[in-house]
């Protein structure tokens, strides 16, 4: 049989194999700086409140949950997410924070964790592993105690179960009485962002303005909460694999913050970072990401 007799069929299969192949999976690129604020999706849960996130990576990976710092935003995973490869990444805001909604009431760590709770349910995410930093290390912690089956591994970023005397007592003399507009090159939101070793200045210079432009209710909201914070007891309620990352130089959460966490967590890893800070994920972000991907992955 010749091949001219064969074309005609041959090209109507090549048709109906391209025709019937699977789709590439899409993946979401990491959006720049300057494409950060305008590459976020909103979602409304059930209770009304409208929430930013941003979701990178391939979209049938794994999903990872990205829980950012007080008064940060999404934002602040843009340096580690390149690290993060083949995850399905979901950087929220949290409420008040970044495009969020900013309500007046509540900010404490039960309602925050129930906020990520309902957002993975709008989102069809029945279980991820989740990632949070400071604030967002707390509120993932809660919501590993009582959302348990929403966790699979649980990484906590400079974290710790309450907040210090001295990191509290510094916040107190200054937020109240900051003025508005926030200066984002001002004494304190400089020293807010500290960190002992260079950061990308693109980054961190649209990290402080935006963490200035956050509400009042929001900077104060999450204080007076922070004030009554202590997740000590839910610790015993958390079930997932746990990794706990600390910078010694954390000016907020100190050695005693990091020993009473492992007296209450005694089964999780623990990673120090010698001679970096409270944001040692965007001091050395590629270090910190293959950390943390040699743990979820293990």
């Amino acid at each position: 049989m010749s091949w001219n007799y064969l074309k005609p069929f041959a090209s109507v299969m090549a048709a109906v194999l391209v025709a019937t192949a699977p789709a590439a999976a899409e993946v979401r690129a990491i959006p720049t700086q300057e494409e950060w604020a305008g590459a976020k999706q909103t979602v409304t849960t059930d209770e009304g409140l409208t929430f930013a996130y941003v979701e990178m990576g391939p979209a049938e990976g794994q999903p990872i949950v990205l829980l950012h710092g007080y008064t940060d935003n999404s934002r602040s995973w843009s340096l580690l997410a390149p690290h993060l490869e083949d995850r399905r990444l979901i950087a929220f805001d949290l409420r008040g924070h970044g495009s969020s909604d900013a309500p007046a009431c509540c900010y404490g760590l039960d309602s925050l964790a129930s906020d990520v709770d309902a957002l993975m349910e709008a989102l069809d995410i029945e279980t991820a592993d989740v990632v949070g930093h400071s604030l967002g290390s707390m509120t993932a912690a809660t919501l590993a105690a009582y959302y348990p089956t929403r966790v699979d591994k649980l990484v906590l970023i400079s974290t710790a179960a309450s907040m210090p005397e001295g990191a509290t007592g510094w916040l107190w003399e200054n937020v109240p009485q900051l003025e508005r507009p926030i200066d984002p090159d001002g004494e304190f939101v400089m020293s807010w962002y500290w960190n002992p070793h260079p950061v990308d200045e693109d980054f961190l210079s649209r990290e402080r303005a935006e963490s200035a432009a956050a509400p009042e209710v929001t900077w104060m909201g999450v204080l007076r909460a922070l004030t009554l914070t202590d997740w000590t007891q839910a610790a015993a309620r958390i079930t997932a694999p746990t990794l706990i990352l600390w910078g010694d130089q954390d000016g907020f959460f100190e050695a005693q913050s990091q020993a009473h966490i492992q007296e209450i967590m005694p089964d999780a890893a623990h990673v120090t970072y010698e001679g970096y800070g409270h944001n040692m994920f965007w001091e050395i972000p590629e270090e910190v990401g293959a950390d943390i991907l040699t743990f979820l992955n293990n």
